[in-house]
Formats: structure tokens, sequence, C-alpha cells
């Protein structure tokens, strides 16, 4: 065989070999930050829905050491219905349980001018004794000296209609700016957090380029379909163009009761949310615990029991079996993000598995192996990954990391069956798993 003719079968035979076995692909997203990081860079918020009255105050206060239990680190409220000036005790009270449970408290006061003439789009920011920007300084300053950590604006308040758009957005950065200095005097570890909208592409450019807000939510997880393409796509845009800048992202995909009307379900026609399950909803929830950076998860999902008057939140531990169960699922998750510093790990999407098909996303986070199904079929994960939670269950033999992170006994040992039916994932099912490197238990 000539020299040619042996280069040509070598090159025939590695394309034979590169069609025989999966090409297996890491997308590196995003790097791990070396050495401390401030809290709310990897902090987890929990989302009081509603909005907080004088009867309120007392029972939020109540619940604080269940929201430290869970796992989080910080709680957000907004006490629109509390007026500062009369009855600022209930805000110290509901500060000060906050502390006393570990937990940072942030509290919402809605921080943008009246825009004009567009109901559709719901553009009045303001509730109760919550009045103008004006009284949203004085409330702010008010919500400081009661220990308040930080200060969340809510929802920029912005139209697509407004015609003194320019006007507006020049004061709410004036009003960022002001607020910023008053938080500094207090110390480098408050925030100043808000939410904003995507769609207005001028406005959240200035936002998170130009405002520099500690946590800017946008509403990208909101609208996005229940597709692994398109969640893959959402994660890497925001991780990416924070990264630009040096800023962390802050996740938020569930949002709490409207407060207009506690009833009515906030979805976005065509997203995840469109029709959601429970187990749909669940796996959303520890897609946003694998994620670096920060994440807002309501308590109401979260395993906390809530009521309302009129649109008043009213707290209270759980009172359901379903309710409890969701409690100890998530303090399962957040107490693996914690353990596994996922809030500040490298961030990297895997495909080219040989297990993987369309619909199935896999991507790594602080060595955790997160695998999301969005295909209409089942999906069976080798079992040289050891599953560590399921969003689709909360029994033993589907989170069995449980036993050596919450400590609920000694661990199990599973049959090589049990352990198959732990590694099927179901259609809208998402799961964590410790890859070979990790497999052997080190909790």
């Amino acid at each position: 065989m000539t020299p040619s003719s042996r280069l040509t079968q070598y090159h025939l035979n590695s394309a034979e070999r590169v069609k025989a076995a999966p090409y297996v692909r890491t997308e590196l997203i995003h790097r791990r930050t070396n050495g401390p990081t401030p809290w709310w860079h990897t902090g987890v918020v929990a989302e009081i829905p509603g909005v907080v009255d004088e009867v309120g105050a007392k029972m939020l206060a109540d619940v604080m050491p269940l929201i430290k239990d869970l796992g989080f680190h910080a709680v957000v409220f907004r006490p629109a219905l509390i007026d500062f000036r009369e009855s600022g005790h209930l805000l110290e009270l509901i500060i000060d349980a906050a502390h006393d449970a570990d937990l940072k408290a942030l509290v919402r006061l809605a921080g943008a001018d009246v825009i004009p003439g567009d109901p559709g789009e719901r553009s009045y920011p303001f509730f109760g004794v919550e009045q103008s920007m004006a009284n949203t300084i004085v409330r702010t300053r008010a919500a400081l000296k009661a220990g308040a950590d930080g200060i969340d604006l809510g929802k920029i308040s912005e139209s697509s209609r407004d015609p003194l758009a320019e006007k507006h957005a020049q004061n709410f950065t004036k009003l960022v700016l002001f607020l910023m200095a008053e938080l500094a005097e207090f110390s480098m570890d408050h925030i100043l957090a808000a939410g904003a909208r995507t769609d207005l592409v001028a406005n959240y450019h200035r936002h998170l380029e130009e405002e520099w807000l500690h946590h800017l939510r946008d509403d990208r997880l909101h609208k996005v379909p229940f597709d692994a393409a398109a969640l893959r796509e959402v994660i890497t845009t925001t991780i990416t163009e924070r990264d630009r800048i040096g800023s962390p992202a802050a996740w938020k995909a569930m949002l709490p009761r409207l407060v207009e009307t506690p009833d009515t379900q906030n979805v976005h026609k065509g997203s995840w949310e469109d029709g959601a399950t429970t187990k749909r909803r669940a796996s959303m929830r520890i897609i946003l615990a694998g994620l670096p950076g920060a994440v807002y998860l309501p308590f109401g999902f979260s395993g906390g029991h809530v009521d309302f008057e009129g649109v008043a939140a009213r707290l209270s531990n759980p009172v359901t079996d379903s309710e409890r169960a969701r409690v100890r699922h998530t303090k399962l998750a957040l107490k693996l993000r914690e353990k596994h510093d996922l809030g500040n790990g490298t961030f990297a999407w895997v495909s080219g598995l040989d297990w993987q098909r369309d619909g199935v996303a896999v991507f790594m986070s602080g060595g955790i192996m997160c695998v999301l199904n969005t295909s209409p079929h089942d999906i069976n994960v080798p079992l040289k990954n050891r599953l560590l939670l399921r969003s689709d269950s909360t029994k033993d033999e589907a989170v069995p990391a449980s036993q050596d992170v919450l400590k609920t006994g000694p661990a199990q040992i599973f049959s090589t069956a049990e352990r198959e039916k732990q590694n099927c994932l179901t259609p809208g099912t998402t799961a964590w798993f410790a890859p070979p490197h990790l497999s052997a238990p080190d909790y």
C-alpha cells in the first residue's frame, strides 16, 4: 500500500471512529470566582407575595425561622399597607425577626414615576400608603434606619407608549444614584434591587450597564417556553451579559400572585408557566437553584402556607402534607446548592452524551450535573451518575441524598433495579446527579 493510500485509509478509519463514537462537547459559560464574594452575589431570596399590612407583619415575623430552615439567605417583602410614621414598630418587628433568624431583610418599595395614560400595561407603580417617588425616598430612609439590609424597587414601571419616557428614565436613574448613596452610609453589604423588562431594549441596557443595581432581575425566564433549547439560550444570554460587565445574575422565574387580583395566575401566553403543573414548577425551582448568581423563589411555592385577605398576605408554617413535602424538597435543593457552592460555581452546558436526545438539556454547575427533560420521552441516565435530587418526588427513594444532607437516617443501599428507576427521568422532570468523579458519598 502506498503512503497516499495508507493516508486515505487512515482518514476513512478516523471518520468511521468519529461516526461510531458520540462527540461530547462541554461549552464553558461561566468561571468560578476565587476568593470571598458578597452575600448578594450568590444569595437565595424568599419572595413574600402580595403586600404586608399590620396583621400580616406579625405573621411574617413568625415564619422567619421556617424561611431560614428552608435554606434561604434573605427575605424580600412589600409593606405597602404599613405607614412607617405611625406604625414603624411593625417594620422593625419584621426586620428584627429576620435578623434573629440570620436572614437579610430587603424592603420592597415602589420606585418609579407615574406613567400617564397606559392602564393596559399596569403602569401605576404605587399602592396603599405609597404615593410618589419622593415618598419612596422618605420610606427608604425609614426602612434603613429600622435595620433593612437593602431596598427592592420592584418591577420598574415602564411603558412602550410613555410620552415622557426619557424624562421618567432620567428620574429613575437619579433615584437609583440617590438611594445608592443612602445605602453606602450604612455598609457596602446593603443592596439595591429591581426588576426590568427586556423588550424595552434601550431601557433595559440603561438599567444594566449604567445604573449598576446590585440585583437586576429580568423577565426572560417568565416568558420562556418549557423547552430545553429555549431555556439554554435564555440562561446563556443572561450569564454572558452579566459576566461581561462583572455583575451577578439575579434569577427569577416564578411570580408571586398579582397584588391587584390575588386569585389570578401570573402567566405569559406560551411561557413555561402557561398550564404548568406542580411537577413543572418543581423542575423550574431546581433549575434556578442550580444556576450561578442570586435566586429569588416565592415563599408560597417553597413550602410556606399563604392565604390572602384582599391583597394582604397571611403567612404561616405548612399546614398540608403537600406543603410539608415541599418544605423538605426545597430544603434539600438549597442545602445541596450551598454545599456544592453552586451560586459561585463554574457553569457549562454539556451536549452529545449518548443518552441525550432532542428536548434534553444537561449542564454542569459546581460539580453537579443537572438534567432537564422537556422531551415527550423517558430518559435513562446511566447508573454511574448518582442521583441527588428529582423534581417530581420528595420520597426517599427518589432523593437518596436526603439521608445524608437532611440527616433523616442512615444512607440506604438501593438495588440495581431501584437505581434504574431513580435514574429514569419522565417527561417534564429535572434531576441533579453526582457524575462519576463525585459518585462516592461525601456528605
